[in-house]
């Protein structure tokens, strides 16, 4: 705005080349957009006044109860609540949570590919996600029909083969063939969007290391150096609370009155913890109030980060936009990340496909019964919408990556990353 409104007074000029009649016209249109442009830079410069003027954080009306210092773990994963099947796996607190992996170790993989994992997992089936979160209502439901269809048959109209009730199964076979190819098709685009926002997260780790060895070797200033490590670290944790609105801290319930309170004061304890406890940082001041006002506290820092590179004139200007690509790469990993958290499957293919799963389930009791009879018509029933209504059930837990994938986890690798780096190149000098 500022260099716009210097090129003003040169148009203006340039415009008693205009014919007389735009003349007038045209100056009194450049005299406007001066004073406008006039009247944004000072509302800009006051906010920004305004901004640097603070000096303390947001305060908080309750405590943080879920993050742990980094300086008061007995161990890096000590912050997660492991369940007790699967160590690999934090805790399900509710019947609905799904399946949430922590990153995986040598050990974890070796239990993974044990040739005793099928008969583990077949005993585990009923406390597993996918049958917990199908119990109600889908398996009730059909439970019901079936149970229902069965008394009626055995026992309203034993006897009267006329009047009991039943459908030829060859439809329904038809049906359950398209009803499986439909969730399969739902499930490979699922599982594309949990892969890219793997990589994506990926990414983010990787520029981060970068960015912080570049930082090391090229920014002039001790002081810039150290606080461009420090926003790195809390990029990642800033990514975290930006795309997962619990910030991955999966013990909080939404239907909490103070919901937005606890996820701040959650928030504030974690960017202290990265701070370094220093409450008078005013980077850590800035990235509070962003949070406080909603604002995209990973963009803003980026651009704190810019402001470093920009200010690192004594450096050549080739090493300079190496940096600055370092912070291109973060920013495109945030874009991305945003695409896929704001964008699901097109919505109406998810409805069309629930639509078709209900009316599929619940008439398939009518098909099964003449070939399973009484005995084996419920649990029939049931095996064949575990095994179909399953694979949708994942898919749609998978469509939100963020909700599934380790995010502290990465913002704690990133973290460890950025300081045993720092320490393994001071460690050289």
């Amino acid at each position: 705005l500022a260099a716009l409104s210097r090129m003003v007074p040169v148009s203006a000029m340039s415009i008693k080349r205009l014919n007389p009649v735009w003349h007038v016209f045209a100056e009194r249109s450049l005299r406007g957009l001066n004073n406008g442009m006039t009247s944004t830079i000072n509302v800009f410069s006051s906010l920004r006044a305004a901004l640097s003027s603070s000096s303390s954080i947001p305060a908080t009306s309750v405590q943080s109860k879920f993050y742990i210092p980094r300086d008061q773990r007995s161990a890096t994963d000590s912050i997660y609540e492991i369940g007790n099947i699967y160590d690999q796996r934090i805790k399900r607190r509710r019947r609905i949570d799904p399946t949430r992996e922590l990153n995986y170790t040598s050990a974890h993989w070796e239990r993974h590919k044990s040739v005793y994992r099928r008969v583990k997992h077949v005993l585990t089936t009923f406390g597993s996600s996918p049958f917990q979160r199908l119990l109600f209502p889908d398996i009730f439901v059909t439970s019901f029909v079936a149970g229902g269809l069965t008394y009626y048959n055995e026992i309203l109209a034993l006897g009267d083969a006329a009047s009991q009730i039943s459908m030829n199964g060859q439809g329904i076979a038809a049906g359950t063939t398209a009803i499986a190819l439909l969730t399969g098709f739902r499930l490979n685009a699922s599982y594309g969007r949990y892969n890219e926002g793997r990589k994506l997260m990926g990414g983010v780790n990787g520029a981060s290391r970068d960015l912080a060895t570049n930082s090391l070797m090229w920014l002039t200033s001790q002081e810039d150096m150290e606080r461009m490590l420090v926003l790195i670290k809390a990029f990642s944790v800033a990514l975290t609370f930006h795309l997962n609105a619990k910030g991955n801290h999966n013990g909080v319930r939404r239907c909490d009155p103070n919901f937005e309170e606890q996820m701040y004061a959650e928030y504030q304890a974690e960017m202290r913890d990265v701070f370094g406890n220093d409450d008078a940082n005013e980077d850590f001041v800035r990235v509070c109030v962003w949070f406080r006002n909603k604002d995209n506290v990973p963009l803003g820092i980026s651009s704190l980060m810019r402001g470093i590179i920009a200010r690192n004139d004594q450096q050549k200007d080739s090493l300079n936009r190496e940096l600055d690509l370092h912070v291109q790469k973060l920013l495109s990993s945030l874009g991305g990340c945003e695409r896929i958290q704001k964008t699901p499957i097109p919505t109406c293919f998810t409805r069309h496909t629930s639509r078709l799963l209900f009316v599929w389930s619940n008439m398939m009791p009518f098909a099964i019964y003449p070939a399973c009879g009484p005995l084996f018509t419920l649990p029939a029933t049931i095996g064949i919408l575990y095994t179909i209504m399953g694979i949708e059930d994942i898919g749609v837990q998978l469509e939100e990556p963020f909700n599934i994938l380790p995010l502290r986890q990465y913002s704690d690798g990133v973290y460890d990353g950025v300081d045993f780096i720092a320490s393994a190149y001071n460690s050289d000098k």
